[in-house]
């Protein structure tokens, strides 16, 4: 296995630049995940890693080869794509062996290593088949087998899952998770879902617009994420956000509705060089509460205007004077259309950002 060093990488078509100066750092055996929505540049960053589209700027290292001017089979990596990119005349074996082959592999050495990933992958019964006798689950794993028999320095992934069925993208979440612990190899994994993005990764680079928003662990970009784009990006449903006045001395927080929070007075040092500034103040679902119970939370007074149940917990959005919040209720709170609800807000775990440029000004602490 091998570790990748993207530093300052460029890419543009033609005088259009799609990817600024990006620096990314994965270690080796580490499962980096690169994430955001459509059109951000990550399927473009996992290309280059490739060696499938060139570099503008910058240099990419895998272990210690630059590998900016290697062709794609010189890299020592394997990827599995989202089509799952099989010969449907083939057997699943002939698949999975095809690269072997290609190399003028042994045929004994081709066959104990199909054998070997088909057995990780619980796809031995399946060999003599053909694709098109498999399901979509079933095609993604001799994907993943085919790359697994080249025993490759670096795995990438892009958006393998996202042609499955919500349930089995889940079960493949966990066999995917599972082979990585078995081969402990980098992966590089590419997906617009946060939810792969957060049960997978190691560490996340969310990207937006062919920028790096913020690179750190699962709970470093949910629980302190570094600008707005990644707080609403990160977590389902999305942060809440209302604009707000900061108090003086940073002991209070005025939401544009009116209503004024009190700041636990471990956070007043922290916001007094914001007294009196505009900010927007975030705050997830499941930092707001049914009433007003437990240290440092506020209760305001809210209408619910929607209801959406779940069944182990239920979506509720509420009215503060043209304001609105959703909040993660348990469903006995029996909350409906109309009702008149005492909101807590958990002022422990509130993050603020700049109105004009996004960036985070204050995140909750590490608790």
């Amino acid at each position: 296995m091998a570790g990748i060093a993207i530093q300052r990488v460029v890419k543009a078509y033609g005088s259009t630049p799609v990817i600024h100066g990006i620096d990314i750092a994965v270690a080796e055996g580490e499962f980096a995940v690169l994430v955001g929505p459509s059109g951000c540049g990550k399927s473009t960053l996992l290309r280059m890693i490739a060696g499938l589209e060139s570099i503008t700027d910058g240099t990419i290292a895998i272990g210690d080869r630059v590998v900016n001017d290697l062709p794609p089979r010189d890299r020592d990596i394997a990827m599995v794509f989202q089509d799952y990119a099989l010969y449907p005349h083939k057997t699943v074996f002939e698949n999975m062996a095809f690269g072997l082959r290609m190399r003028k592999s042994p045929e004994d050495v081709v066959k104990r290593k199909v054998d070997a990933a088909a057995e990780i992958l619980k796809i031995g019964h399946l060999l003599q088949r053909r694709p098109s006798q498999l399901s979509g689950g079933q095609r993604q794993r001799v994907a993943m087998g085919r790359a697994i028999v080249r025993d490759p320095k670096v795995f990438l992934f892009d958006e393998p899952l996202s042609n499955l069925d919500a349930q089995l993208r889940g079960e493949m979440r966990v066999e995917i998770k599972r082979l990585h612990q078995q081969i402990k190899t980098t992966i590089v994994y590419v997906t617009h879902d946060q939810v792969e993005a957060m049960t997978l990764a190691d560490r996340i680079a969310v990207m937006k617009g062919g920028y790096l928003e913020q690179l750190g662990t699962p709970d470093d970009v949910y629980s302190r994420p570094a600008s707005r784009f990644v707080a609403g990006f990160i977590g389902s449903p999305t942060m809440n956000f209302v604009d707000a006045t900061i108090g003086a001395a940073g002991g209070t927080i005025r939401l544009k509705s009116g209503v004024t929070l009190a700041v636990p007075t471990g956070r007043h040092a922290e916001l007094a060089q914001l007294a009196g500034r505009s900010v927007v103040f975030g705050i997830r679902p499941e930092h707001l509460s049914f009433g007003a119970r437990g240290p440092d939370v506020v209760g305001v007074a809210t209408k619910a205007s929607m209801v959406e149940p779940l069944g182990s917990d239920t979506l509720v959005t509420l009215s503060l004077d043209g304001a609105e919040m959703t909040a993660r209720f348990p469903p006995e709170a029996g909350v409906r259309v109309g009702d008149t609800v005492e909101l807590g807000i958990s002022m422990s775990r509130f993050h603020l950002f700049d109105p004009e440029s996004g960036h985070a000004l204050a995140v909750r602490p590490k608790l």
